[in-house]
């Protein structure tokens, strides 16, 4: 199984994205819209377009984990014991950088090797040092699933 990674890769343009000044409010609200395409995290950029990293949904569940420990059996609102001053906090306080790339020639089989040693749902791809776009674990997955099946025939 030879597939070139670039195959799966889904272009910056097509990912939800936002700027690092943009607030947690804002990126929760584009998770909550992206939800039904399957995108659980948004990639961060600074002013020059440079990919910065990542705020997965995780991410933004972390910053209120505080908060979880106060809810009782009872089930208080969440609304009411959320901090409203992190809504208007940038993303750049919660996201995740990225710690490694692929190149865009890379095999699946690597790229799917390095998303699990890094413990990772989604990596940048990377031709000629310019960020192309990324691929996913779960596009990944099915990938290979689907070949070995198809083998199988």
């Amino acid at each position: 199984m030879m597939t070139e990674i670039k195959k799966l890769l889904i272009p910056l343009t097509d990912y939800p994205h936002m700027p690092y000044w943009a607030t947690l409010e804002e990126a929760i609200v584009l998770l909550n819209f992206s939800h039904g395409s399957g995108y659980h995290t948004v990639l961060v950029f600074d002013e020059f377009y440079k990919l910065l990293g990542m705020l997965h949904w995780k991410d933004i569940l972390r910053a209120i984990n505080p908060k979880f420990k106060e809810l009782s059996s009872e089930g208080i609102d969440i609304i009411t014991s959320w901090d409203d001053n992190k809504f208007k906090m940038p993303i750049k306080d919660f996201m995740s950088p990225f710690d490694i790339t692929v190149d865009a020639g890379d095999d699946i089989l690597k790229v799917a090797y390095l998303l699990l040693q890094h413990d990772i749902d989604i990596i940048p791809v990377k031709e000629s040092e310019k960020v192309l776009g990324v691929v996913r674990m779960h596009d990944i997955f099915h990938e290979i699933t689907g070949f070995i099946l198809q083998s199988k025939k």
